[in-house]
């Protein structure tokens, strides 16, 4: 038989290669100067940070707050709007009610103290006299056992 010739392959490494040391480059002393603004820089990226994170429930508040402001102003608005409505309509039955009145009296009398009435508080009476024609019974008495 004859044997297949062999080849040497550069991707598969014929022996086991020399491992050698790998030592880091000695870094150069760092001058004082920029060790203090490194410090500065750290320092001052914690207080940025921190000061984010004091301000931002603080602008979470004040925007609420406005918007809650801003919807109390708005109800107090059309409230407003309200009051002037009912005001007008009001003050526009009056005018109605003057001129019927003007028209045709119908037998109404002007106002003078002789004619004043006065009429007794019926809230009261009804208060007294709403209940009393029901009989007040007592609830039946339950024994409980155990």
């Amino acid at each position: 038989m004859v044997a297949a010739p062999k080849f040497k392959s550069r991707f598969i490494p014929q022996s086991s290669p020399r491992l050698t040391e790998i030592r880091p480059l000695p870094q150069p002393p760092v001058p004082l100067w920029q060790k203090t603004l490194l410090g500065i820089q750290w320092v001052s990226g914690v207080a940025a940070t921190g000061a984010l994170v004091a301000v931002l429930p603080l602008y979470g508040w004040s925007a609420l707050s406005q918007q809650q402001w801003s919807q109390a102003y708005e109800r107090l608005e059309t409230l407003k709007r309200q009051e002037r409505e009912l005001l007008v309509s009001n003050e526009t039955r009056r005018y109605r009610v003057t001129q019927q009145v003007q028209r045709a009296p119908q037998g109404l009398v002007p106002q003078t103290p002789q004619h004043v009435l006065f009429v007794t508080n019926e809230s009261k009476i009804a208060a007294k006299t709403h209940f009393e024609g029901l009989p007040v019974m007592p609830p039946p008495r339950r024994t409980v056992n155990y």
